[in-house]
């Protein structure tokens, strides 16, 4: 009887965390990793779900890009992103990742358009491939999230802003292994099994 109410307990606490990391979202919310996995989340106004946009290793045509880099690509419907880079600083203020968003491939609403992922962790990562030698003159510089993805929410003319969106778009920026999710399940399984071990009478 008790390891059916250990069992539970963790169940229960799993459930729990999954739904809390996986809340809809209010804005569209790409997420990129450097293992080359990236999504695109919809919010219930554009009819919910997850969009899959895995990465690959192509050519950069940018400012400085290179011959082998990740890049994911998007569709945006009503008008291309903003060109340019996002660099993210580690806390020693050191660039840690660019996230770059080169020109479409054609003029035409909903053309491919490639997002870069650029890393200089060197951890043997996709993205891990150093970084650009230059970079665009539109480029916005913040800090990176150590204990989580970087959320970069753009404002109007600056990269990867858009206008599919009344509210524009939201970025979430894996710059390390995506580990933090993976704690916090474990963590609230570990404290549904201590509650229950607390609760249950001594035998």
């Amino acid at each position: 009887m008790k390891i059916s109410r250990i069992v539970l307990a963790v169940l229960f606490a799993l459930a729990a965390s999954a739904n809390t990391l996986r809340a809809v979202p209010s804005l569209p919310t790409f997420s990129f990793h450097e293992n080359g996995n990236g999504q695109l989340e919809l919010p219930l106004l554009f009819g919910g779900g997850v969009i899959p946009l895995p990465g690959t290793l192509t050519s950069d045509p940018g400012p400085g890009g290179l011959a082998s880099a990740l890049a994911f690509t998007a569709h945006p419907q009503v008008a291309p992103f903003p060109v340019g880079d996002v660099v993210l600083l580690d806390a020693s203020g050191h660039v840690s990742d660019i996230l770059r968003f080169d020109p479409e491939t054609s003029p035409a609403p909903g053309a491919p358009q490639l997002i870069f992922f650029y890393s200089n962790d060197h951890a043997g990562l996709l993205a891990d491939t150093g970084l650009p030698s230059l970079m665009f003159s539109n480029t916005v510089t913040i800090q990176e999230n150590a204990s989580g993805p970087t959320i970069y929410t753009p404002g109007e003319g600056q990269p990867g802003f858009s206008t599919d969106s009344p509210l524009g778009d939201s970025f979430l920026i894996f710059s390390t292994p995506d580990t933090g999710s993976t704690l916090l399940i474990l963590g609230a399984a570990s404290a549904g099994f201590v509650f229950l071990r607390w609760k249950m009478p001594a035998v």
